[in-house]
């Protein structure tokens, strides 16, 4: 039976412990999809007996060997193939990240139930409406009782509010699943981490606790999302023309101080950005941003307003090709025109693999004359979501589990927790998990690893999911690299023979008109191929295979290059 509380109107290799886990005992089993040695894509799949929960659906973002790839979303075929009863999705927070997959994955699960807060179901509900998808989406806080798995949503901080820890109670093991945070004391919403349930939890038993580590290489505590509101209107207060500030879209808190100071400044505010747009709609409508009445303005009004009584709040801060932002940077926008005086502020860091686009960006704003301030140039413009190691330590303390297993950073991040819990918190190094893509078995007698899980990346390219795996990506590398080298061979079908003009393009490994001797010999290439199958009747998959074997040899002796060749066939 499925229940669900309201929410509130106030509201490498591990060395096993021994004994090992007893066979026959009950046990619950962790199996991770994403966010294992990765940042990004975040979901965990667990499983007692014949019913399966998962907690968060996000996705990633493609490095720049990826070419052509919009996003990575986990692989859910261990779900689909275990044919298991499903209860649900279970989102921590709102960031794409842990919700980004959902309009990708939900057509693979249409009866799937997805429950989280108000914020993250209202940002989730955006993405999976625009897909057409029919999936209930259920508010949902307190506690939750899916199947065998009772579910208890602990308020923790990060930089959106409304996030929550979830505690998975089940008959063979505790687990709290803590996922991205920080303990702000100060957070703009004033609702800080509950602390008195993180420690009740450790009272009453955790047996493995997931914890995120992006930050663990940070000494002390990360500083509030408050500790930004006086930098921020400084910056404003200090702007002659527009005042434009980009964030990541589901910053919450964050736009909502931009806000304020521009209240304070006496300026409107404009949106640019379907994302940000949307997001600020639902965050109103919910109620986790205010403003008053009067503040907001159409975008086509800034062209005709002072400069100085304007802020844009703008989408794109990863610098991603055609976001409004990077349209804006690139006097491309149909609307907004930077000019001298105009200020950009990016509050945030670049995701692991946006680097390139992020300084891409900055750049671009530079060579364009106005001021640009980001966190590698200006104190106090952008501080983390992620918990310091000192919050990492806190989060520890409280909930005492008896395992930990890092997750959401990179291997090194997982190592350097682990160090940290040996060192700094008495753990022995059988107790931290570093998870490198097995699953785990986990009840009260203690934990050992499962069998692997093959979790590969899915991904999104325009329409295509999941169709472009390592076999594409490697001929786009290729080319991107070495170029193309394309010969097309009229053959006769009675006797194999070429009837016609070879015709070779090139296409990013020599310049065509300019190489006119070194197309003509891959013509020659072609011919010697061909030449001793007179009478033969045509394989056709043995003659491609054959012309492109030779040119590939070729082509390498003649530059030195490997372009992807590709040989096409005329049946004439």
């Amino acid at each position: 039976m499925e229940n669900t509380k309201p929410r509130s109107a106030s509201a490498g290799q591990n060395n096993r412990p021994k004994p090992p886990v007893k066979p026959n005992q009950p046990t619950l089993k962790l199996i991770p999809l994403g966010g294992v040695g990765d940042v990004t894509k975040n979901m965990y799949v667990y499983e007692y007996g014949d019913d399966q929960i998962a907690i968060d659906c996000g996705m990633g973002f493609p490095k720049d060997e990826a070419l052509g790839v919009d996003a990575i979303i986990p692989d859910i075929s261990y779900i689909e193939k275990s044919k298991k009863r499903f209860h649900g999705i279970i989102l921590t927070h709102a960031h794409m990240d842990h919700i980004g997959g959902l309009p990708y994955i939900l057509p693979r699960l249409p009866n799937a139930r997805v429950y989280g807060s108000s914020l993250a179901i209202a940002l989730a509900e955006i993405k999976v409406r625009e897909f057409g998808l029919k999936n209930v989406m259920t508010p949902t806080e307190g506690t939750l009782n899916l199947g065998p798995f009772h579910l208890e949503f602990i308020h923790a901080t990060h930089s959106v509010p409304n996030c929550y820890h979830i505690l998975i109670k089940t008959p063979a093991a505790t687990v709290y699943h803590g996922a991205d945070y920080k303990f702000d004391l100060t957070p703009l919403d004033n609702h800080p981490a509950d602390l008195s349930a993180m420690a009740k939890a450790g009272d009453e038993g955790v047996d493995l606790m997931l914890t995120d580590s992006l930050k663990v290489d940070k000494a002390g505590f990360c500083p509030s999302e408050r500790s930004l509101l006086k930098a921020l209107e400084s910056e404003m207060q200090g702007t002659s023309g527009k005042f434009v500030f980009t964030t990541i879209a589901s910053s919450i808190s964050r736009i909502q101080m931009i806000i304020n100071a521009a209240v304070k400044f006496n300026r409107k505010v404009a949106f640019v950005g379907r994302s940000v747009e949307q997001n600020v709609e639902a965050s109103i409508k919910h109620g986790f941003l205010k403003a008053p009445n009067g503040l907001f303005i159409e975008t086509q009004k800034v062209p005709h307003m002072p400069s100085k009584d304007v802020v844009v709040i703008v989408s794109g801060a990863q610098g991603q090709a055609g976001s409004a932002m990077h349209r804006i940077a690139n006097d491309e926008h149909r609307i907004i025109r930077l000019k001298k005086g105009d200020k950009v502020v990016i509050s945030s860091d670049a995701i692991p693999g946006n680097e390139g686009d992020v300084y891409e960006l900055i750049d671009t704003l530079y060579g364009r004359g106005v001021e640009v301030v980001y966190s590698g140039s200006t104190e106090k413009i952008h501080v983390s979501g992620h918990g310091y190691s000192g919050d990492m330590q806190l989060l520890a303390r409280l909930v005492k589990p008896k395992y930990i297993a890092p997750m959401g950073g990179n291997i090194r991040h997982l190592t350097i927790y682990k160090s940290m819990a040996v060192k700094d918190m008495g753990y022995s190094e059988d107790k931290i998990i570093t998870l490198l893509g097995q699953t785990l078995l986990i009840n009260k007698d203690g934990i050992k690893d499962g069998p692997k899980v093959e979790a590969r990346n899915v991904y999104v390219d325009g329409l295509g999911i999941g169709d472009v795996g390592t076999v594409v990506l490697r001929d786009r590398q290729v080319m991107a690299e070495d170029g193309i080298l394309v010969a097309i061979v009229p053959l006769r079908k009675d006797n194999s023979q070429i009837s016609g003009d070879i015709e070779i393009i090139s296409r990013g490994f020599v310049y065509q008109k300019e190489s006119r001797d070194l197309i003509n010999d891959a013509r020659k290439q072609v011919l010697g191929c061909v030449k001793d199958l007179r009478g033969q009747a045509i394989d056709w998959s043995f003659i491609r295979k054959k012309i492109e074997g030779t040119l590939e040899k070729w082509a390498y002796e003649q530059t030195q290059r490997r372009p992807l060749i590709i040989a096409i066939l005329l049946e004439v």
